[in-house]
């Protein structure tokens, strides 16, 4: 009897590790019917104020979509003062593609170890800003305390 593998289909997988940094991986092959879930998995990890790390190693295809997602993403993680990287030791076709596409604005790397110690060098500005007071959520009774106002 032959064991066969079945065809699994595309994950998106979102890890937590200390010092504020996210990382999804991307399993399989992504396009755009995955785009939407991949957009979502990096917006949230940068909503939460967290660098995120993109893991390519496993992935086998991705499409335009994808990669236009990452670049979008990357300048939603600059506006707040985060970082996005990719570990990439992945297959030729999705090295060729964000060869073409011209993908040098996100820094690579070989091992997810260096993503994420380059994404701990790098400070937490949202972090920064809301420790400063600045950016951070608060009520008007809050500021009126903080100010000594009576009114705002």
């Amino acid at each position: 009897m032959t064991n066969l593998a079945l065809p699994r289909g595309p994950e998106v997988l979102v890890a937590r590790v200390p010092g504020e940094i996210s990382v999804i991986s991307l399993l399989g092959e992504h396009d755009i019917a995955t785009v939407g879930e991949v957009r979502n998995a990096i917006a949230l990890a940068l909503e939460q104020g967290t660098h995120v790390v993109v893991d390519l190693s496993a992935t086998e295809f991705i499409d335009s979509s994808i990669a236009h997602a990452l670049v979008d993403s990357e300048r939603f993680a600059s506006e707040r003062g985060l970082r996005i990287s990719l570990q990439l030791q992945s297959h030729d076709s999705v090295k060729r593609l964000l060869d073409i596409i011209g993908l040098d604005s996100l820094p690579i790397y070989g091992t997810r170890a260096e993503a994420i110690d380059a994404g701990r060098q790098m400070p937490n500005r949202m972090t920064e800003r809301s420790a400063a007071g600045i950016g951070s959520r608060t009520t008007t009774v809050e500021r009126r305390e903080r100010w000594g106002c009576s009114s705002l």
